[in-house]
């Protein structure tokens, strides 16, 4: 093999080489990212989980879902209410007359 012949072999390797090593140190850091998504998503499944739990089964207390419906229910009588005295007061006062 000619002179000129073994310099390219022996640049084309430290090419080589030097790509090998930057895709094996990227491989290494998206393995680190991976991990951290992998654990990132664990706790977000635990949160989901416990507030799954708070919202539709309780946490020592009624459901989330049961206490809205509660307060959207005494809301709505609240509302009818306010909207009859008008015409309740009418009602007792045109009659008085």
């Amino acid at each position: 093999m000619s002179r000129e012949a073994e310099k390219l072999v022996e640049e084309f390797s430290e090419d080589l080489a030097i790509i090998l090593e930057t895709f094996i140190e990227e491989t290494q850091d998206a393995k680190v990212v991976i991990a951290r998504i992998e654990t990132e998503m664990g706790r977000l499944k635990d949160d989901i989980t416990s507030l799954n739990k708070t919202m539709i089964h309780g946490n020592g207390q009624p459901p989330l879902i049961t206490r809205i419906a509660v307060v959207e229910e005494k809301k709505m009588r609240w509302e009818f209410l306010i909207a009859a005295v008008p015409g309740i007061l009418a009602l007792l006062t045109g009659g008085m007359l």
